[in-house]
């Protein structure tokens, strides 16, 4: 295994210093080549296309523009294909067939705003996907309603943004009901908050699993039972990269960078993601082999910055919003250095005890630079693409 990534490793960066004009004076070393950012990629595509692009055969993808700055690129077939077949693999182990029905909900950008496609429309005839219920609105009504329309749709799987099938168990807890939902869940886009997750199980009674994955890049994981997002390691090299451009180690958050094995028309080495995560454990307890995620903590600039210059991603916050009974949803707002936003969706159970065990916990976590409101009333700021945002910093 480890051999077999060793030499595709190899091959995508002599195939890089040979056929793409970026990296032509670069040795077949790792390290020899610099970390790139989309922009990068955009501002100059003909230094990172390869010479041979043009008899490639390659589809046009697109990043969903959850950053504010959407990109149409062009990705291999052979590399679309890896990480097709390993979504196949995965849903198979979980007793879903190619070609079981499956809904779709929320607004994948593969959906695009002009309609579906010829060719994705046969893909998603011959994978029996109905996606007459995606959709931006997440509101309490409409969440029901797709619940209870997607409920007798007799799918083996629902997939789509963690926050709308959230939203979707919310609205049937809320009308104290239980619905039947697929034997598999499968949540993207987006964090998978643990308190979703619970009420998406109770709500539906599925198996609920997050996925984390990135076209562009060519990363595919998902979680496990025990905790870790397993990386399809046949498709591309993962590192987790610090701001120096150091290897972070185990538990530690950094810049998510991956190089894709397949892709020759458009090769991205040590491409930058936008996401920050840490790596999980060497060997994780479900007994399965390859790296592991431990977690994936959000876009770059997600973040919180303290008056002092520290930084604290979304995942230092998550701990009081799962161990209060009370918090639905949850998004924290720094509208300015020494002041945070915290607004809450709240359910049977909120109290001043809730709201006294967030703030006693933001405070300790930012050494008290901060002023923390809690309110209840403020509408949620959704991305362009209809994902929740757990931060958004304004200064």
């Amino acid at each position: 295994r480890e051999a077999w990534r060793d030499q595709a490793l190899d091959t995508i960066l002599r195939y890089a210093i040979e056929h793409v004009p970026a990296h032509r004076h670069r040795r077949p070393d790792l390290d020899d080549f610099p970390v790139l950012d989309k922009q990068s990629m955009i501002l100059e595509p003909e230094r990172y296309l390869s010479d041979e692009h043009r008899s490639l055969p390659a589809i046009g993808k697109h990043t969903g523009g959850s950053t504010g700055d959407p990109w149409e690129y062009p990705l291999d077939r052979q590399a679309w294909a890896e990480s097709y077949a390993t979504q196949i693999a995965f849903l198979a182990r979980h007793g879903v067939a190619y070609g079981d029905r499956r809904v779709l909900l929320g607004f994948p950008a593969s959906l695009g705003l002009q309609g579906l496609g010829p060719a994705r429309r046969l893909r998603f005839a011959a994978e029996r996907t109905d996606y007459s219920l995606a959709g931006f609105e997440i509101d309490p009504a409409t969440s029901l309603d797709r619940a209870e329309r997607a409920s007798v749709r007799s799918a083996r799987l629902w997939y789509g943004y963690a926050s709308t099938i959230a939203r979707m168990a919310a609205a049937v807890l809320d009308a104290d009901r239980r619905l039947p939902g697929p034997p598999l869940i499968v949540t993207m886009a987006e964090p998978l908050v643990p308190t979703w997750g619970d009420e998406i199980a109770q709500a539906f009674g599925s198996t609920v699993v997050e996925e984390y994955g990135c076209n562009d890049g060519g990363i595919m994981s998902h979680r496990c039972g025990a905790g870790n997002l397993h990386l399809a390691d046949h498709q591309s090299l993962v590192e987790i990269i610090d701001e120096d451009g150091r290897s972070c180690p185990v538990g530690r958050d950094g810049a998510i960078v991956v190089t894709n094995f397949h892709a020759r028309h458009l090769p991205f080495i040590r491409y930058r993601v936008g996401d920050v995560g840490a790596w999980g454990p060497d060997r994780c307890p479900c007994g399965r082999p390859g790296r592991t995620l431990a977690r994936v903590a959000g876009r770059s600039g997600d973040f919180v910055r303290l008056p002092d210059g520290t930084e604290l991603a979304p995942a230092t916050f998550f701990v009081p919003f799962n161990e209060t009974t009370g918090v639905r949803r949850w998004q924290i707002v720094q509208p300015a250095p020494d002041r945070l936003a915290v607004r809450v969706e709240t359910r049977g159970g909120w109290g001043p005890a809730d709201r006294a065990t967030i703030v006693d916990w933001i405070d300790d976590r930012t050494k008290g630079q901060v002023a923390i409101d809690v309110v209840e009333t403020e509408p949620f700021e959704l991305t362009r693409g209809g994902k929740h945002r757990i931060i958004v910093r304004r200064c």
